[in-house]
């Protein structure tokens, strides 16, 4: 994990952002999961590979979610580059968290010896069950995402008889692309991840992000201190409140982004005015120098 990751990790580690998240991405913004719902699980997979040989993978979230109707893992993986073999990776990352899963399974077997015959063979009962396994990559790269969404696409299959491709196994990946997301999509997403997404997505716009933010809702003072961290946007410190927990009210933010705005447009004004007065002054230097040469040139044909 890069550094440049950090601050969204941090972010999304805490489990009220992590629910909003998930909140808009797989319930289109409708308020399911609340942070009690959220619980932390092990980001280290280590799986054993043979004889002292392991493997050792780190996730950059994974989290639980205990539901009525569902349980999940999930991990999201944040990337600001195209990761042109990520369905290879999320494959590698979720086929471990199901193995992890099977051998835990298998010691509580094998301490309580409660199997016989082909379960006992199996390690795994007829009636056990694994936990899904949801793997979702968050992407900020300022191109679009062009790396492959399933596995199907790694593979060469032009050489390959197409009549024998459904026996191939794919495996699709979900990837989020932030920058280029709908706006009306995003708009799904619960004030401070929508926020946050905005600003990722038109960092180098002012002009629509400010009219994108114009009617938008107060924020938590760490989603103000993570889009300061993210985008670099320092002057939102102005109104960041001192107490924790605090909201900050995005509509001052917009008023100080504006007011900056008018005044790095004077500035730039100036300077463009400022560079033009140099240009004609330096124009009236060449016409004066010329003149007093044209007289000194009339004088001395005069003397002659």
């Amino acid at each position: 994990m890069g550094r440049k990751e950090h601050p969204f990790v941090c972010y999304y580690n805490k489990n009220l952002h992590f629910a909003e998240l998930i909140n808009g991405w797989l319930f289109r913004g409708s308020d399911r999961l609340t942070a009690d719902d959220i619980s932390d699980s092990d980001r280290r997979i280590l799986t054993r590979k043979g004889r002292n040989r392991y493997k050792d993978r780190f996730r950059d979230l994974c989290k639980s979610i205990d539901g009525v109707v569902f349980r999940l893992l999930i991990g999201v993986e944040h990337q600001d580059h195209v990761h042109y073999a990520m369905p290879v990776r999320i494959m590698d990352y979720d086929s471990s968290s199901y193995s992890v899963q099977k051998d835990e399974i298998s010691c509580r077997h094998t301490e309580a010896q409660d199997l016989k015959e082909d379960e006992f063979l199996s390690g795994f009962s007829r009636t056990d069950r694994l936990i899904p396994v949801v793997s979702l990559v968050l992407y900020c790269g300022a191109r679009p995402w062009d790396g492959a969404r399933r596995l199907h696409e790694l593979l060469d299959l032009d050489r390959f008889p197409q009549e024998l491709t459904e026996y191939v196994m794919d495996y699709r990946i979900h990837v989020l692309d932030i920058c280029h997301t709908s706006d009306e999509r995003l708009e799904e997403f619960p004030p401070d991840i929508r926020t946050m997404f905005l600003f990722i997505k038109y960092k180098d716009d002012p002009d629509t992000l400010m009219k994108k933010l114009s009617n938008a809702e107060d924020v938590c003072r760490d989603t103000c201190e993570a889009i300061v961290d993210m985008v670099g946007e320092r002057r939102l410190k102005k109104v960041m409140p001192e107490e924790e927990g605090a909201k900050v009210c995005m509509c001052k933010a917009i008023d100080i982004l504006i007011k900056d705005g008018e005044k790095r447009g004077e500035l730039r004004g100036f300077e463009r005015g400022t560079a033009q007065e140099r240009k004609n002054t330096e124009l009236q230097r060449k016409r004066a120098e010329k003149a007093e040469a044209r007289i000194r040139e009339l004088e001395r044909m005069l003397k002659l």
